[in-house]
This record gives C-alpha cells, structure tokens and sequence, in this order.
C-alpha cells in the first residue's frame, strides 16, 4: 500500500479517466455508448476474475470452482448488475435516475476506496491487478460522466435514500458472507467481515469487530453524505 508501484498504479488510473473523458468529449460519446463501453469493461473485468481463480473443488473431487471471495458482491461489483438493468430491462426515466442517483455516489467512493487499499496487490506481474486497477478506474469515469452530463437532479432526501438502500445491501452481503463462511473461509464482501487490510486507520480490529462496523458505517455515512453537501444545490 503506497507503494512505488501502488503509486504507478494510482498514476494508471488517473490516466484512463482523463482519457476516457478525452474521447468522451472529442467523440461526443452518447449515454448508450457509454453505458456499452461500461458493459464490455464489466465482463472482460469478470471474465479475468474467473480465470484467474479457478481452484479445485473443496470435496476432493476431480473439478474446480471460482474462489467464492471473488463472487461480484462487493459494492463495485454490484454496479455490474446495474448497469445491465440500466441497458435491457430498466425502461422508465424516472426510475434510470433513481438507479443512477444511487450508483454515482456509492461507484466513486467504492472505487476510490478501492484503488487506495487494493486488496490484489500491486504486483504488475499478476494478471489481476491489472483488472482490479482498470475496472475501478472505468467505474470513476462512469460517475464522473454522470455528473457531467447532468443525469441526475440532485436532492437532499437522495442522501437518505442512498443510506437506505446502502444499509439494506449491507444486510444482504452479511447474510451471503454467513451463508460462504464454510466454503473456504475467505468470503468479506463489503468487508463486514474484518477490514480489506490489516493495520488501517479507523477501519480496524482495535476495538473489536462491533466497533469496527460502526466506525465503518461512520465512514460510509460521511463519505455519502460529503459527496452530497458537494452535488446537492443548497
């Protein structure tokens, strides 16, 4: 973590972003090519996740399964399904904007979060760091693109729907990492688990893991909330 090629790595990112948002401009990309762009970064980032963690199958048997900690459930990961619904089932309007209201907050702090505590590693000989690396930095253009383009009207009652809805996918990735527990012990989806790192600031076992989550919620409710005293007009 800030490593030389952790900072290598954070320098690649930012590139990607303001190289997407070049072409964006000079192609005058529209939102469904944009969102198609998204589509095919999102299974070619799943598609290396698979192949790069298949491992034999727990039961001794000739076969092999995906590493279940690499299931997408962790919050960047679930954009993946919504952004599918944004582009064959989602039809209404109003209800793209809502979806949108809530993925632009949570892919931009997801993702930043993600590129500052990279939980793969660094290692630019590992397949996987690149994916890790590539995928968060699409996503940040992906919100970034959305507040350029104004898709959103922003509200203050969004703050609170955005915690809601945070909350209710905290409680399911809970149940789902109490469901996998067994299976290799190696399921920390949304890190409600224990932290994504050992020795981090706030975000550790110091105090145990109650005061961990609640420092973790503290963390998300200001990160969101931040980035809502920052979009929401007064």
């Amino acid at each position: 973590m800030f490593s030389l090629e952790h900072f290598i790595w954070l320098g690649i990112s930012v590139v990607i972003i303001v190289g997407m948002f070049f072409i964006y401009r000079k192609c005058k990309l529209s939102y469904n090519t944009v969102l198609n762009i998204m589509l095919v970064v999102s299974v070619a980032s799943e598609t290396v996740k698979i192949l790069c963690n298949m491992e034999p199958a727990p039961d001794g048997r000739t076969g092999k399964i995906l590493d279940p900690g690499d299931l997408p459930f962790h919050l960047c990961s679930l954009q993946i399904f919504l952004m599918f619904a944004l582009k064959f089932f989602v039809k209404k309007d109003e209800t793209k904007e809502k979806m949108l209201c809530f993925m632009c907050p949570s892919m931009i702090i997801g993702a930043v979060m993600a590129l500052l505590i990279p939980t793969v590693g660094v290692e630019f000989t590992v397949v996987q760091v690149y994916q890790f690396f590539i995928f968060h930095a699409f996503l940040i253009f992906f919100a970034a693109y959305i507040l350029k383009e104004g898709l959103v009207k922003w509200k203050w009652r969004d703050f609170f729907t955005n915690i809601a809805v945070l909350a209710f996918i905290a409680l399911l990735m809970m149940w789902i990492n109490s469901i996998l527990s067994g299976v290799l012990g190696r399921v920390n989806f949304m890190y409600l688990v224990r932290p994504p790192m050992d020795n981090l600031p706030i975000l550790n076992l110091k105090h145990g893991w109650g005061g961990y989550i609640i420092s973790l919620g503290i963390v998300a409710i200001s990160l969101v909330g931040i980035f809502h005293v920052i979009v929401t007009p007064i």
